[in-house]
């Protein structure tokens, strides 16, 4: 790799009580990143929120917003506004145009299986995975978890002061709606589960700044 980026590989092992879910729910890594990276540019599905059993409509391509309104404000706030299908990111300070911090995501594993309407065995990744699957907050998972009603959200008025929480995950499972075919409206559906028995998962993030000579992108 170049001088300056910075190779991560990440191997992930289940182990002990792990290897006896029926899912695991995310594999991947978590970091936090300056309140100031308030702008994201990726290259995967949107602009909305996708998943992997919920991104069929949603376009393939290179897509931008600021970091704020990829979240979807639920009533009872949980997981949201994740990307699907993400082959890089970059987080950007819109006050400093060209800098900020670019994602790259590589993974020489075998492709998922392709989804099917009648649902399928887990693998490893969700069936039709083509990408990592990306989300970026103003609030850690822990304080999504914790509030009851989204009034509850720590400093919701001032959200743009917090920093950018970011999960970059090489499988994710789906948020469920499909279970058994439709039949199980409340379920996931199994092709789109995260098998713990399948490990390890092996991927790797490469990350390097971006700097005004090489990011031209117009940020809108």
């Amino acid at each position: 790799f170049d001088t300056e980026e910075i190779s991560i590989t990440v191997v992930v092992t289940p182990h002990g009580p792990a290897r006896n879910v029926a899912s695991l729910p995310r594999v991947g890594l978590a970091f936090a990143a300056t309140h100031k990276l308030s702008q994201l540019t990726w290259l995967g599905r949107g602009p909305g929120e996708t998943y992997p059993d919920r991104k069929v409509g949603a376009d393939w391509a290179v897509h931008c917003g600021d970091v704020d309104s990829q979240h979807v404000d639920y009533i009872v706030p949980s997981e949201n506004g994740g990307k699907a299908d993400v082959h890089w990111a970059a987080l950007t300070d819109p006050k400093r145009p060209g800098h900020g911090l670019l994602m790259k995501y590589q993974c020489d594993e075998a492709a998922p299986q392709a989804d099917r309407p009648s649902d399928s065995v887990s693998e490893k990744r969700p069936a039709s995975t083509r990408g990592a699957q990306l989300n970026v907050s103003r609030w850690s998972l822990a304080e999504l978890e914790s509030a009851t009603h989204r009034h509850e959200l720590p400093a919701r008025h001032a959200a743009s002061s917090r920093p950018v929480h970011v999960h970059l995950d090489t499988a994710h499972a789906g948020i469920g709606g499909m279970g058994e075919g439709g039949a199980k409206l409340w379920a996931t559906a199994t092709q789109f589960l995260v098998n713990p028995k399948q490990g390890p998962w092996t991927y790797r993030v490469v990350m390097r700044p971006i700097g005004a000579d090489v990011w031209q992108h117009c940020g809108q």
